[in-house]
């Protein structure tokens, strides 16, 4: 009776094990990115890609403005992100920056300025119990520079709000 029971509790450890395997290899493939630039030490600050991902610009029905991502295996989709560090005990503390824009894959090198940052879809996003003040809003001020060749993604942005108050004003980040 024993023996039987063995058998079964076997082949339950073994297919545990080779689930640690494909997670631990997906992992390996995501890409390594640097960010260079500085981040508030209150906070976390990340960088994401999306590859074969459009950035959708949508608006509701009170006017706010949303996002969605659509396949698209021509563009990519960049989202740097500020997450500030909350206490566990407080209710509404939550606060988050981040900036979005999409490029086309075939594209090399951008150097865009002011309304120009608009052929991205670049939105500056700020999230946070701040009434009136929270949601996406389009940058319209700034200086994006972008180099990309097959391995490496590098680009800085510096830009200005003018709707609502800002942390984040320069990012510089490299993506291998």
């Amino acid at each position: 009776m024993k023996k039987l029971f063995l058998i079964p509790a076997a082949l339950l450890f073994s297919f545990c094990s080779s689930k640690k395997d494909i997670v631990k290899n997906s992992e390996e493939n995501k890409p390594v990115s640097k960010i260079e630039s500085h981040c508030p030490s209150d906070g976390k600050c990340t960088i994401e890609t999306f590859r074969g991902k459009s950035l959708i610009v949508k608006q509701d029905e009170f006017g706010s403005t949303y996002t969605q991502l659509e396949d698209n295996p021509e563009t990519t989709v960049i989202q740097y992100q500020y997450n500030k560090n909350v206490k566990g005990d407080l209710q509404d503390a939550n606060y988050r920056e981040e900036v979005l824009f999409e490029i086309k894959n075939s594209t090399t090198q951008l150097n865009l300025s002011g309304n120009n940052l608009q052929q991205t879809k670049m939105l500056f996003g700020r999230f946070c119990f701040c009434r009136g003040q929270t949601g996406y809003y389009k940058i319209e001020q700034g200086n994006l520079k972008l180099s990309k060749n097959e391995n490496n993604l590098n680009f800085t942005l510096d830009f200005t709000i003018t709707k609502v108050p800002q942390i984040i004003k320069y990012i510089e980040t490299s993506i291998n």
